[in-house]
């Protein structure tokens, strides 16, 4: 074997680079971008996500949000803090074919009605494609979106403190977790501190995905009867991956400005 053979695998394993196949191209993973703790990013996305619920139930109690049972007030609640990523509710309904298992499921005391948005889903939704296209060309009023900020009128606190609560707690877990891990990470330029702000976002998306269900709601109005409403699922996967992408990797930024 000659040295020059020899000096290119030892070059690629000290490297600790890897090759992957994505659609039949190789592409090289680097080592730095590998051993990047993921997972601890991922693990910090529901303990922004509750911040984020606290901090909003502490807004809201100052002018006494939402009445009724527990249940109900958790929920609007929790819609609430998805208006606040810019994520509407919309109304959403059981498919006949999913009522004979979603009826025995709901009806079961306590946990029923927080399983109740596993098998509702939005009215007036396409497919994803034109839902966002219909969304980003102003036909909300088709899609049934509903936004308890803006239409609330319980509380004194100014609606743009809602909307701030978000992004303060997610620049904050993006400081915390790059402050965390730093020494284990090679963060070189501001495109590899993005990667902080990927790792929480990857997490947050399933958090809110799972919120979406549990912060199901039925209004109760005269006119209509009981209308069942959720976030949008939809603007819950694109504004949970925009959020902390940006203002997490904010927060990880604040760490590297301060350590280079």
């Amino acid at each position: 074997m000659s040295s020059e053979h020899a000096d290119d695998p030892g070059g690629e394993e000290g490297s600790g680079d890897r090759t992957v196949s994505v659609l039949g191209t190789e592409v090289v993973v680097e080592e730095a971008f590998v051993s990047f703790p993921w997972r601890a990013g991922m693990a910090r996305a529901p303990g922004a996500f509750f911040a984020v619920f606290v901090l909003t139930a502490a807004a809201a109690a100052v002018g006494g949000f939402g009445s009724g049972s527990l249940q109900r007030r958790f929920a609007l609640l929790g819609i609430v803090v998805f208006n606040a990523h810019n994520i509407p509710a919309t109304t959403g309904a059981v498919p006949g074919l999913l009522a004979p298992v979603a009826d025995p499921v709901v009806a079961l005391p306590g946990i029923g009605r927080l399983l109740r948005g596993l098998f509702t889903f939005g009215t007036g939704h396409a497919d994803p494609l034109s839902h966002v296209g219909g969304i980003v060309s102003g036909q909300t009023a088709e899609i049934g979106h509903l936004n308890l900020i803006a239409q609330q009128g319980e509380t004194d606190v100014p609606a743009v403190v809602y909307y701030l609560l978000a992004p303060v707690a997610l620049v904050g877990a993006g400081y915390e977790f790059a402050d965390s891990y730093w020494a284990e990470t090679t963060t070189e330029s501001f495109v590899e501190v993005a990667r902080f702000g990927l790792a929480i976002a990857a997490g947050y998306v399933v958090v809110l995905l799972v919120g979406s269900v549990l912060f199901t709601a039925v209004l109760v109005s005269g006119l209509a009867g009981e209308v069942t409403i959720l976030p949008d699922r939809y603007l819950a996967v694109v504004y949970g991956f925009a959020y902390p992408t940006v203002f997490a990797t904010l927060g990880a930024w604040i760490v590297y400005r301060d350590r280079t």
